[in-house]
Parts: structure tokens; C-alpha cells; sequence
């Protein structure tokens, strides 16, 4: 089994990436806190917690009405005998 490596120039990109991937998260972190800093007074109510239930609650009704919809769309599909398609023989019949 031949082993692959990767060339110099290669290797060298991969870094560059990596090296420009990591300024990247290191100049939004510092606008982000430039941003934040202009703001006077913390950024969320006291009691934001206290409105999480109801953003589970609705989350958990929109995920419920994907589901919903997905298994109707099955239904139907189910109803319309596209499920007999794999039992279809396709091969031409010996005629001999």
C-alpha cells in the first residue's frame, strides 16, 4: 500500500489557514468587546431567565410542526405506492 504525503507548498497553505483562521476569531473578539464597551449598563434585563420557558415552549411547538409535516409528507408517499418501486424486476424475462 503506497502512503501519501502531502508536499511542502501544501503544508505551508494548511498553516497559512490555520494562522489566518485564528487572526480572524482574534480581531471579531476584539470588536465584539469594542462594541460591547460602547453599551453603558449590562446588555440583558435582570429576569431574562425567567422568559426561557416560554422560548422552550415555542421552540419545542416549531419543531413539532417540522415533525408533523415531515410525517405527512411520508404518509403520503407511503399512500401513492412509490414503496413498491424496490420490488420492481427490472431485468428482461428469458425467453428460451
Amino acid at each position: 500500500m503506497r502512503s501519501f504525503r502531502f508536499s511542502r507548498f501544501a503544508i505551508v497553505l494548511m498553516i497559512a489557514c490555520f494562522f489566518s483562521i485564528l487572526f480572524a476569531i482574534g480581531l471579531a473578539t476584539e470588536m465584539a468587546r469594542t462594541v460591547q464597551m460602547s453599551y453603558p449598563g449590562p446588555n440583558l434585563p435582570a429576569l431574562w431567565w425567567s422568559k426561557l420557558p416560554g422560548l422552550f415552549g415555542m421552540v419545542f411547538a416549531m419543531l413539532g410542526t417540522v415533525g408533523a409535516i415531515g410525517y405527512l409528507v411520508l404518509f403520503a408517499f407511503r399512500r401513492s405506492g412509490l414503496h413498491r418501486l424496490s420490488r420492481l424486476d427490472i431485468r428482461p424475462a428469458k425467453t428460451s
